[in-house]
């Protein structure tokens, strides 16, 4: 579960670090948990902490462009929807 600021952090390190393992489920499943919490309930978070996560998840959101199952970079990719203006 996403508490804090650094939880998130934490989560997306370990997404990173499972899509260089080719663990892809794994790590879509987490960027989507992340996403969420960045896109609808990190409201304490100051502007930068804010800003810091958005562009994190929106980075390993761009990742999965480059993974082998198309209906996986499909799910995750649609993610960014969740951060448009």
């Amino acid at each position: 579960m996403i508490r804090t600021y650094q939880d998130a952090m934490d989560f997306l390190h370990i997404a990173d670090n499972a899509f260089d393992a080719q663990a892809y489920d794994e790590s879509a499943e987490i960027v989507q948990k992340v996403a969420r919490y960045a896109a609808y309930e990190s409201k304490g978070l100051s502007r930068e902490q804010q800003a810091t996560l958005t562009e994190a998840v929106q980075r390993l959101i761009g990742r999965f462009t480059f993974c082998p199952d198309e209906c996986l970079w499909e799910e995750v990719s649609a993610l960014s929807d969740m951060f448009s203006d």
